[in-house]
């Protein structure tokens, strides 16, 4: 099949090296390549500047949708990093699967160490009360406003603190998300309950030497000092998100080797609980990968990957819209 001129321009300007005794590990690589191409070409990939609570504040939209309505996921880095890092995890399957993907910045003292106000931590975004919920709420409804987003496939996931903050918005816009994941996060205790059940996923390394599985002030001195609450146990946040969804029987379990997973899937407006607990990872997103991790990420963990765990959570949960139920009268 002719590869398009504008996939060839691409080619021409990436710089890319193709040595003359490589033919991409045989003929059946150049096809996925193209396919990569193709797709990244047709893709808006741009930082987006925006006022938020009286503060200039931004975000990195990755806009694949090829122009019909599609899911928007925000995404939330660790404490120390930047939207890029999560971008770069979400890039491919955005492509595949024709997603619009956001990833709003946090505060700090450069633009490539921000961390979020997530109530008990953390750092620079914390002690000067940034209002990150309000933020991100700002962020959902300027991608609406300028993409064609489905508003019934509306979700937040986040990594470290960016997951600390996810459990945030999550409550805070339980009547616009379909669903919610955190990884390696941590809620404090003060949390009012959600106004709705909302979906949500729980992946937790219990060998997390950064946000301890136990919870607590960190082991590590650096996060410890960002901290003004202890984090709770993991065990805390699922059980708050069972109780908030109305779940009411005991979860069905599944163990394969390192991963247990524990599923309620009967709960309240069709609405989940997923907990996976990874006996052996430390802080980190799990997932192969070979971009540069953020300081505080430990050991790459392959057992399974987050953001094809997390993007299969989402697409099974749908949110009804006020037109949706209009629909159905």
């Amino acid at each position: 099949m002719p590869i398009p001129a504008r996939v060839l321009h691409i080619f021409s300007l990436s710089g890319l090296i193709i040595f003359a005794g490589t033919t991409f590990a045989a003929d059946r690589e150049q096809p996925r390549f193209v396919e990569r191409l193709q797709a990244h070409a047709g893709t808006q990939d741009n930082q987006r500047q925006l006022i938020s609570s009286n503060q200039q504040r931004s975000y990195q939209l990755l806009d694949a949708s090829r122009h019909s309505s599609a899911p928007l996921i925000i995404v939330l880095h660790g404490g120390g990093g930047n939207g890029d890092s999560m971008i770069q995890r979400w890039r491919a399957k955005a492509m595949r699967e024709g997603l619009i993907i956001a990833a709003p910045n946090g505060a700090g003292r450069t633009a490539r160490m921000g961390t979020w106000n997530a109530g008990g931590c953390c750092g620079e975004a914390m002690s000067s009360h940034h209002e990150d919920v309000a933020f991100v709420a700002d962020v959902v409804a300027d991608v609406k406003r300028i993409a064609t987003v489905d508003p019934s496939r509306i979700y937040v996931t986040g990594m470290s603190n960016g997951g600390m903050l996810t459990h945030r918005v999550a409550i805070a816009l339980s009547d616009q998300l379909a669903g919610a994941a955190v990884v390696a996060g941590a809620m404090f205790g003060d949390e009012p309950s959600p106004r709705s059940p909302v979906a949500i996923l729980i992946m937790h390394g219990m060998a997390d030497s950064i946000v301890a599985f136990e919870g607590g002030m960190s082991p590590k001195r650096l996060v410890a000092r960002a901290q003004s609450k202890p984090f709770k146990p993991v065990q805390y946040s699922v059980d708050f998100w069972r109780r908030a969804n109305g779940c009411g029987s005991a979860p069905a379990v599944v163990i394969n080797d390192d991963v247990t997973v524990e599923s309620n899937t009967s709960c309240r407006d069709n609405s989940s609980v997923f907990f996976y607990r990874l006996r052996s990872a430390d802080h980190t997103w799990p997932g192969k990968t070979s971009m540069n991790t953020p300081a505080l990420e430990q050991r790459p963990y392959d057992a399974i990957d987050a953001t094809d765990v997390i993007w299969d959570f989402f697409k099974s949960n749908h949110r009804q819209t006020d037109v949706n139920k209009r629909n159905q009268r």
